[in-house]
This record gives structure tokens, sequence and C-alpha cells, in this order.
């Protein structure tokens, strides 16, 4: 099974399933380009690393994702299924954003969720996305590691999680929505650490199905 099959089953198993296989959703260089090119000046500003692209016509949802070459070259030579390193991290957080967002805008879409083109939009995706991340990263250290993750090691995912990236953004909006979904990212995960483990996975699902707005209310109480 392909690393990215594998990542959309473990998400789907958390939340539920999605009708839609991303591996035929991948993109190369060209298709990329025409489609950064049609969602206009915003979408030239994101990272070229790797990116979603949605749209709706019909009563459907199209989405397409692409990951620049090195991301999977590194991915390909260094396997993150054998060990979690400096040099693979950064393209496996690139690769596991990228599936979040897929299964979570196919979820939204099911859902009811029309509103794609809106910034609370983008936030509770980019959001959900560094939750999504950083519990996918630790399930592989604790199948690499044949047990709990030690606390070190924990703290160096989320260090890679939330490196405050967005202050790279040459854009204003992106620097606000990506520091926006930073922060509440961390606190829900930081909240998440003191419920019981056996309630966990319920209360993932709540937060997940939660709306931009409703997530920060969350937040702020949690």
């Amino acid at each position: 099974m392909t690393l990215l099959r594998e990542i959309q089953l473990l998400l789907e198993r958390t939340y539920a399933p999605v009708p839609i296989n991303l591996e035929q959703c991948v993109i190369g260089d060209s298709r990329c380009a025409v489609l950064t090119r049609l969602a206009g000046a915003s979408a030239a500003g994101l990272a070229p690393a790797g990116r979603t692209f949605l749209r709706q016509e019909g009563g459907a949802l199209h989405l397409a994702i692409f990951y620049a070459a090195p991301v999977i070259a590194e991915l390909e030579a260094n396997d993150p299924r054998r060990a979690l390193n400096e040099r693979n991290i950064a393209p496996l957080i690139t690769f596991i954003e990228e599936i979040a967002h897929g299964v979570q805008a196919a979820l939204l879409f099911l859902e009811g969720e029309r509103a794609i083109e809106t910034e609370a939009y983008a936030r509770n995706l980019e959001t959900q996305a560094r939750v999504d991340t950083y519990l996918v990263l630790s399930k592989f250290a604790q199948l690499l590691g044949g047990g709990p993750i030690p606390a070190r090691v924990g703290a160096w995912l989320r260090r890679q999680v939330f490196d405050d990236g967005y202050r790279r953004f040459g854009s204003a909006t992106l620097r606000a929505r990506y520091r926006a979904a930073e922060n509440c990212a961390r606190t829900f995960l930081r909240h998440l650490r003191q419920v019981p483990a056996t309630d966990r996975v319920e209360v993932l699902r709540a937060f997940r199905a939660l709306n931009w707005d409703d997530k920060l209310a969350f937040v702020r109480t949690a």
C-alpha cells in the first residue's frame, strides 16, 4: 500500500470514510501551473512544496493535489515508515497536510458545506490539517518506537508542525490565516492531551465537525 493511501485510510478511520481515492487526484507540474493561474493571485502566494486545489461545479467537488518533485524524492529515498528524522520530517508534514486537506474538504462537502471560497473555510481547513498532521506523525512515532511517545519526541514533533512558518508569507492575508490556524490547532492539541485516551476520538470528531467560528469558541474555553 502506498504511503498516501495509508495516511488517507488512517484519517478516514479516525473520522469517516470519503468516496474518493486521493491517489487519483495527484497532479503534475503543468496542471498545477494551470490551476494556480485559474485560482488567482492568492494561490500564487502559497507555499510551492504542496498545494490542494478545490472547485465546485455541477453539484460536485473537484479536488487536485500537487507535490513538488523534491518532496516525493525525499520521501522515496528516506521512507518515514522506517524512520523519522531531520531530513524527511518537513517533506512528510507537507505530504500529510495535503492529504488532510483532501479528506476534510470531502467530509465538509458531504456535510453540505459549499462556502469554499471564504476565509473562514480556509482557516477551518488549515486548522484541521495542523491537528491531523500532528496526530498522524504521532502515530508514525508510536509505530516506530513500539509504544508511547517519549516526551522529548512529542515536543520535537510539535516544534516541526508549529514552526511559525506563516511569517514567511508575503501576503498579510496568508500570514493572518496561518497564524490563526496554528494558534487554534496548538490550543486544541494541548486540550486533547488532557482528555482520557478512551475519549479522544470522540473529542476529535466533535472538533472536526465544528466550523471556524465554533472552533475558535471551543479553544477559548478549553
